[in-house]
């Protein structure tokens, strides 16, 4: 290894560490963060590397506590001299691992998120490629200030812009026409924009981890919004409303009786690029919902509105310094 950077391998599950199993008939847990980083041995790599084995599970196991846990440990690793931090994980549920971390991160090198579509020892497998590119970023300081970035397929995608578009394919991790912050071009980063971040807390918090979205659908929802409204342990609420942050009209007589049981209510739209409007003054509207109590999540996606308002309510904050923060974006 060659380099005087230092930069921390995390292994925290997903498809990268993965092999097919006979007996379970898939592909399953097996592989280390030393394993993973033994693909390399042949390359000049460009940084000190340490391993840590923090889990083996598929990232559609996870839940906010362990994530919050996963923050605990890299934030208590970020006072060890580092240049940058490398966590390997499942794209299931990378795009929110990546966020809320991101939420959590005042430091100025970069956590990077990486993983792979294909397992190891498959034709093609985009793992190899994707970890010694991240070890590249991580070590870099061109990506520092930059947030926490995803690695994949020669691009760094910023933590607030990217999402998973597809469930098979290699390039299945990108951003809705925001494009990467950088590429990886000939083993050099070039970094293509800065992204902008909302507020960073600078102190560990614990999320709230009883935080739940309910998604809009033509005639659907009631129920399942009755059974919210009547759970106690309901720390906070996420609707994903359809268009500008619209939902049905039944569904407002539960949403005020959770506004009014102290329970923070947000609304978002469930389109794909979107921002909360006011411009609509019928029953259901976001305008309606908002002065009934309800917080906009202004141009937040569902899942980050969810992440954010854990994070929010896990800091203490409440009305007006709530609202606040969730468009702080």
């Amino acid at each position: 290894m060659s380099g005087s950077s230092k930069v921390l391998l995390v292994a925290a599950g997903g498809t990268i560490g993965m092999t097919y199993d006979e007996r379970a008939k898939g592909y399953v847990p097996s592989l280390n963060a030393g394993e993973m980083l033994s693909w390399l041995k042949s390359k000049d790599l460009p940084c000190e590397v340490s391993v840590v084995d923090w889990s083996h599970q598929p990232s559609s196991h996870y839940n906010i506590r362990m994530m919050a846990d996963l923050v605990e440990l890299l934030r208590k690793e970020a006072a060890q001299g580092l240049s940058g931090i490398v966590v390997t994980t499942g794209t299931d549920s990378m795009e929110e691992m990546a966020y809320l971390v991101d939420l959590l991160w005042p430091y100025p090198y970069p956590v990077i998120f990486t993983g792979s579509m294909v397992p190891h020892g498959e034709l093609s497998s985009d793992g190899p490629l994707n970890l010694y590119h991240s070890l590249l970023a991580a070590s870099s300081e061109s990506t520092w200030g930059l947030g926490v970035l995803i690695c994949f397929q020669d691009q760094l995608f910023a933590a607030n812009e990217v999402c998973k578009l597809n469930s098979y394919r290699r390039d299945a991790i990108a951003t809705l026409n925001k494009g990467p912050v950088a590429e990886i071009v000939a083993n050099k980063i070039c970094v293509l924009k800065k992204p902008k971040r909302g507020r960073v807390i600078e102190e560990m918090v614990q999320p709230a981890k009883e935080v739940e979205i309910l998604w809009a659908t033509l005639g659907g929802g009631e129920r399942i919004l009755k059974m919210l409204a009547e759970d106690e342990n309901l720390e906070g609420l996420v609707l994903a409303g359809f268009g500008a942050g619209n939902v049905n009209p039944a569904w407002v007589p539960q949403i005020r009786q959770i506004v009014r049981n102290d329970v923070p209510v947000v609304i978002t739209s469930r389109c794909l690029q979107a921002r909360v409007l006011t411009c609509y003054g019928y029953e259901g509207s976001a305008q309606k919902l908002i002065e009934l109590g309800v917080l906009s999540g202004g141009n937040l996606t569902p899942l980050q509105a969810r992440l954010k308002l854990a994070v929010g309510i896990g800091k203490g904050f409440t009305g007006k310094d709530l609202q606040s923060y969730l468009l702080d974006q």
